[in-house]
């Protein structure tokens, strides 16, 4: 892999970590507001939406890898090393 796709891959999972981060915060707001929000239904998205929402992100995963081939190994060992 060349040096400038090496850069647009990490550019790439970068932005796509700092998604999941906001996703992460997102998520973890909305069930604090259910919690002191008892029975209020618009505090925050309900499991239905979650697991949507982590559809999504499979699907998203799932091109990714297919997009990467045989480079997609590498790139999971790399994450697994950084901890990802």
């Amino acid at each position: 892999m060349s040096e400038s796709a090496k850069d647009t891959v990490a550019e790439a999972m970068a932005r796509l970590e700092a998604a999941v981060e906001r996703l992460a915060r997102a998520a973890s707001r909305a069930a604090a507001a259910r919690g002191g929000a008892a029975g209020n239904a618009q505090a925050g998205p309900g499991r239905e939406e979650i697991a949507a929402l982590a559809a999504r992100l499979d699907a998203a995963i799932a091109k990714l890898r297919a997009a990467l081939g045989e480079e997609g190994d590498e790139a999971e060992a790399v994450a697994e090393r950084e901890g990802g």
